[in-house]
Formats: structure tokens, C-alpha cells, sequence
């Protein structure tokens, strides 16, 4: 597990995160087309809006909206790849009114 980072949003933004998994991956492998990321975030109310894959570039994207502010949430990303690999990583958002 890698910890990416963390991040500071408002509950009003609607933001997008990229993973880059080309690094970590073996040239051979890709993304899985037939098992979707698996995104959660918590506590409750950060939203994940949508999760797409990069299958070129070997990359995952995470939009999220929401959340309470003052509230620290945790984003966990499981990812399969197409030889059977799973890697799962993490994100911190900060979630501040200004």
C-alpha cells in the first residue's frame, strides 16, 4: 500500500485525483478491462462521483464532491491489473470552508 498524499478541498468543490500506476507496473501489464477500481471513502460524506480508467497510460481517476468541513476522510483505491496483480493505495482530503 502507497500513501499518496493529502489534500485540501472545499465541501463546495467537485475535484479529480489521478493514480499513475505506469511506474509500479510491468511494461507487459495494464489495467484490468474486466475488474473495476474500487474506491471507498470515509467517514461518510465524501462523495466518489465517478472512477474511470486510463488504459494508455496506465492511470485511474477518482472525482470527488462533498464533505463536511473541518472533516479528514481517507480514500482507499484497489486496483487489479490484467496479469492478476492488486495494489491497493490511499489518499487523505481535508475538507475546509474558506
Amino acid at each position: 500500500m502507497a500513501i499518496l498524499g493529502t489534500f485540501t478541498m472545499q465541501p463546495a468543490d467537485e475535484w479529480d485525483y489521478d493514480i499513475d500506476y505506469s511506474e509500479w507496473m510491468p511494461e507487459s501489464d495494464g489495467l484490468s478491462e474486466n475488474v473495476a477500481p474500487e474506491v471507498t471513502a470515509s467517514p461518510e460524506g465524501l462523495m466518489v462521483e465517478s472512477v474511470t480508467r486510463d488504459y494508455d497510460n496506465k492511470r485511474v481517476k477518482v472525482w470527488l464532491s462533498g464533505g463536511v468541513d473541518g472533516e479528514r476522510y481517507k480514500v482507499e483505491i484497489t486496483t487489479r491489473t490484467r496479469e492478476g496483480r492488486v495494489r491497493q493505495d490511499e489518499f487523505f482530503v481535508i475538507v475546509r470552508e474558506f
